[in-house]
């Protein structure tokens, strides 16, 4: 009964189990002629699930970097820092895109 009980409880622990890591960091160039107070932050995110290798979606990146752009429609984005985690499940894990900028309202 003991044995039972330690390998439900020791199968629950693997299954449930779960990691995040953050992979990379990019960061682009500032405008220099501007100041930072000119600006408001804008971001965007987006996930692609995969299982066993396999997955559906492979246009995340550019559909937060379009995202991102849809924010700051009429002005200039700076400083944009790119963020590319993943979240590990049960045979399947979550890539993370986030992406973060300054949006500068056009001169005038």
């Amino acid at each position: 009964m003991k044995t039972a009980a330690l390998f439900l409880t020791a199968a629950l622990l693997m299954t449930t189990g779960c990691a995040h890591s953050i992979h990379e960091v990019h960061v682009s160039d500032f405008n220099p002629g501007r100041s930072l107070k000119d600006g408001r932050r804008v971001k965007a995110s987006t996930e692609q699930f995969v299982v066993l290798g396999f997955t559906g979606n492979t246009d995340y990146v550019d559909d937060a970097y379009k995202k991102l752009m849809s924010e700051c429609p009429t002005g200039v984005i700076t400083g944009i820092t790119t963020q590319f985690s993943t979240s590990l499940g049960f045979f399947s894990w979550t890539n993370k895109i986030l992406m973060q900028g300054l949006c500068l309202a056009p001169k005038g």
